[in-house]
């Protein structure tokens, strides 16, 4: 609800669109395979969802791919519900590609924290949970944009009008007690720790993204953590093979100066086989030039 005016839902934007049926389809796919296999389903979660047991024999993948994965059509419902009223409008504001390195890199961070709460569960209690959902990313965006548009009021449960800044505190403190509880042995089907280590990811992120474009070296450019990031890995990569050309550029040379004044029959097997070198790294690609 933005002032007196209410919307129902956030617009569909195209990153948000791909998750939402990324996430339905892996959903549905499950659903009905395992109508034809039907040891399928738990099979898939015991090797995709997140669990200590699956990490401790190094199912290293499992911190990201758990976010997909979802059994129950009230659970995938209300995770893609979420996504649908709250991240459009970052989608809008950020660009998609931002958007989702921010979901997946907050997903993973939640998964991180759900991995640290399960060896504790294990060490403790023998307990091995598996968890499953995108749950930790969405409450990373609702810190996103609770921290963005602060003072914008949604209808609690579509009933009671509360602020973002509001709204995130109370989340905040319910999952923090819940993961408290969750520490002491209790059971239960709501990944609490899950939440919490989302909002903790999504707070680091937002910030290092909002102190990166801060500190943008040009006036009216802004980039954030990611960007800046992935440009200098680009830069580097720039660098060395702009070194890697012009080494390859000095042997081409020398080797041609012996060629003309010898003859190819006077290269030894070793300058061959560096001129192939030379000639692949100079051409990259079968091109004469870079870019």
């Amino acid at each position: 609800m933005y002032g007196q005016n209410i919307r129902i839902g956030g617009p569909l934007t195209p990153m948000v669109k791909r998750i939402m049926i990324v996430n339905g389809a892996v959903f549905l796919v499950i659903k009905f395979a395992g109508l034809f296999v039907p040891g399928l389903p738990a099979a898939v979660i015991e090797n995709f969802g997140l669990s200590h047991e699956g990490l401790a024999h190094f199912k290293i993948w499992q911190p990201f791919t758990y976010m997909f994965l979802h059994t129950e059509f009230f659970h995938v419902f209300m995770n893609l519900f979420g996504l649908w009223m709250f991240s459009g409008d970052l989608e809008q504001l950020w660009g998609g590609r931002r958007f989702l390195r921010y979901y997946l890199a907050s997903g993973v961070g939640a998964g991180l924290c759900i991995a640290v709460m399960n060896f504790i569960l294990y060490d403790r209690y023998g307990i091995s949970p598996s968890t499953l959902g995108a749950s930790g990313a969405l409450y990373a965006v609702l810190l996103a944009y609770g921290l963005t548009w602060p003072n914008r009021e949604v209808l609690f449960w579509f009933v009671l009008p509360v602020k973002m800044k509001y709204l995130l505190i109370f989340f905040g403190l319910v999952e923090f007690f819940g993961s408290l509880n969750m520490a002491s042995g209790a059971r239960g089907n709501i990944s609490h720790i899950g939440h919490l280590g989302g909002i903790l990811a999504g707070f680091i992120l937002f910030t290092a993204e909002k102190r990166s474009a801060a500190s943008a070296p040009r006036p009216g450019v802004q980039r954030g953590f990611f960007d800046e990031l992935f440009r200098k890995r680009k830069l580097e990569k720039k660098k060395r093979d702009i070194e890697r050309r012009t080494e390859a550029k000095k042997i081409i040379d020398t080797l041609l100066e012996k060629i003309a004044r010898e003859g190819m029959s006077s290269l030894t097997a070793a300058e061959k086989k560096k001129l192939d070198w030379a000639r692949r790294h100079y051409y990259p690609n079968g091109e004469d030039t870079m870019h």
